[in-house]
């Protein structure tokens, strides 16, 4: 069951629907932390749209070979996908001209000689056979992708497989016995849509010999050449298309599909900037990243940058970033709805239990929701939900391979239990001497989509605190005693030490405080101190500080237990919450507004806490 993303849906939809007129559609970079369901996102697009329009899925992770230089795998996996799809008959012959150059080894020839050997492998593969041999090569550089792109198999591809697929490619450019190169797609190679004057056996001549380049600038320079030609072929092939021909790419920070991106944006950039009459190319890309391509593209024109539910069709210019966002707790309590809950559960109780603990985090709401299928009494001790089979570290491992990090997951895993510990990214870096000495604060594990406004996911932040709470190697006491002496200000400093367990000395400094500063600012000050929970504390009596005298730093012990477990600790249950919990914070905001300078937005909180108590259900 697919819910929520209707904004990001509906932009996704307008632009492979829209065909072209002015300029191509934008590329989408779908951003989002490890779980946050882009990969659902692309396979819903694909279901959507595959059999309108040509498209194909490609998921470059799944490539385990090193990446070939004279045929690029991200690229092969497009063309094979694309000519296999149902809708059209593609044949890309620029990109089999330029494979073919590629091929055709001139090592030690004079350029003449060259040019000539270059004619003869091309008029070679007029042949059906030989034609149907080089396209079973790129079938083979695909690899596993070819799995995933329509192509039978999975892990790698049979001889017999690979010469199917081959005839079908083959079948749509070779119509007839007589086949011959079209003039129009060997005279591209001189011109290449932006008005150049190079003679094309040439420079066929010349993509062959850079392809054997390690020369970063000169390999870039072939793949734009490669992927303009694709785009040629699409234009060629796709007349009067009802939509545009849809790429979607699983996990574009993976450099085979970084480097596929790129070359698509600088060769529209490139077409734009040469004011020829070609029209725009019918191709819709839409890619996955956890934050690293944007910084590895960093040379291009700036994207557009929106989130989720403001991706509301725009125009974007040559590329946009839109960063996915978690399910609304209306969105978990349908997905509660799937399923029959015991008569004393109700779908709605059950859904917003699980997203106070996920915060609609994508993957963890569908891992979590499948416990509590199987164990629904643990709806209210969502705690020993995740000491089950080790969910709560399976799920932290979701966050931190989807950072994409070059780093085994142990060492990432880590890092991040103790950096879970900081407030702020800006915090976090403070705990370098605490890293792993393979990291640094530039790591993939710093990224903007796993620290969102600057602040650590917040699931990922309270699995990391419970993981942290149980480590003994630099453990609970060493991460927040250097976090505590590294704080910027009183807020930070009284946090951290409230969490290294002085809370009865940090209620005596607030006490201190309230009679004299002003209470909106004394109130803010308390919630900056409060605004982590204590997984340890599982106890009422540990999160009441037990018995309390009548006192302002009395009433502040407690509510500095209290509020935490309330506000921020998704496995404290609610009967405990509204029983036990919900009274003592009403009773002692009620109590300090007695000393305080302007009692009203104490009693207004007193207020709210008591109302949440006499709530049921």
């Amino acid at each position: 069951m697919f819910v929520g993303r209707t904004a990001l849906l509906g932009l996704v939809d307008r632009t492979v629907g829209a065909v072209p007129r002015a300029g191509a559609p934008p590329v989408l970079v779908v951003e989002g932390c490890g779980g946050s369901g882009r990969s659902a996102l692309l396979r819903r697009v694909h279901d959507t749209w595959c059999g309108a329009t040509p498209a194909v899925l490609v998921r470059p992770r799944e490539f385990r070979h090193a990446e070939d230089r004279a045929i690029r795998p991200v690229l092969a996996a497009v063309v094979l996908g694309l000519a296999l799809n149902d809708v059209d008959e593609l044949a890309f012959e620029r990109v089999l001209l330029a494979q073919i150059a590629i091929a055709t080894d001139t090592t030690g020839l004079t350029h003449a000689d060259a040019v000539t050997r270059l004619e003869d492998r091309t008029q070679e593969h007029r042949d059906r056979a030989a034609l149907i041999g080089l396209v079973e090569e790129i079938v083979t550089v695909a690899g596993t992708l070819a799995g995933n792109v329509g192509a039978p198999g999975s892990a790698e591809v049979a001889p017999a497989v690979a010469r199917r697929v081959a005839e079908r490619v083959v079948a749509a450019l070779q119509r007839t016995r007589r086949f011959a190169w079209s003039p129009e797609a060997r005279a591209w190679f001189g011109h290449q849509d932006q008005g150049l004057a190079l003679h094309p056996e040439h420079a066929r001549l010349q993509l062959g010999v850079q392809a054997r380049s390690d020369a970063p600038a000169v390999r870039r320079g072939v793949d734009d050449v490669l992927i303009a030609a694709f785009l040629a072929d699409l234009r060629h092939g796709l007349t009067d298309p009802g939509a545009n021909a849809l790429v979607l790419l699983d996990d574009g920070d993976v450099p085979s599909a970084t480097a596929f991106t790129g070359a698509l944006l600088r060769v529209r950039r490139t077409l734009a900037d040469a004011s020829t009459t070609v029209p725009p190319d019918p191709l819709a890309l839409i890619t996955t990243s956890g934050g690293a391509l944007a910084a590895e593209l960093a040379d291009l024109p700036a994207p557009a940058h929106r989130p989720e539910s403001a991706a509301d069709g725009q125009a974007f210019g040559l590329w946009a970033r839109v960063t996915s966002e978690d399910l609304k707790d209306t969105n978990v309590v349908q997905l509660a709805r799937n399923h029959l809950w015991p008569d004393r559960l109700a779908a709605e109780t059950v859904g917003l239990a699980v997203h106070k603990l996920t915060r609609g985090h994508p993957a963890a709401t569908d891992a979590v929701l499948r416990g509590l299928r199987a164990e629904p009494d643990l709806v209210d001790d969502l705690g020993s939900l995740l000491d089950r089979a080790g969910l709560d570290r399976r799920l932290l491992l979701v966050f931190v391979r989807g950072t994409g990090a070059d780093h085994d997951d142990d060492t990432l895993l880590h890092a991040l239990i103790t950096t879970s510990a900081a407030r702020t990214r800006r915090e976090a870096r403070a705990l370098a001497p605490l890293l792993p000495e393979s990291l640094t604060t530039e790591s993939a594990l710093f990224s903007p989509t796993l620290w969102p406004a600057g602040r650590l996911h917040p699931l990922a932040r309270y699995l990391g605190l419970r993981a942290l709470a149980a480590r003994a190697e630099t453990g609970w006491r060493g991460v927040f005693a250097l976090l505590r002496d590294e704080a910027p200000d009183d807020a930070g400093r009284l946090h951290h030490a409230r969490l290294l367990g002085d809370r009865a000395e940090v209620a005596a400094e607030l006490a201190d405080r309230l009679p004299t500063s002003p209470t909106d600012e004394w109130l803010a000050l308390f919630d900056a101190v409060v605004s982590t929970p204590d997984p340890r504390d599982r106890d009422v009596d540990a999160i009441r500080g037990g018995d309390q005298p009548g006192t302002t730093a009395g009433h502040l012990t407690r509510l500095l237990g209290v509020v935490p477990a309330i506000e921020d600790d998704p496995c404290v249950p609610h009967d405990v919450l509204r029983t036990r919990l919900y009274p003592h914070a009403g009773h002692g905001f009620r109590r300090l507004a007695d000393t305080a300078r302007d009692p009203a937005p104490l009693i207004l909180r007193a207020q709210r806490y008591e109302r949440h108590g006499r709530t049921r259900g």
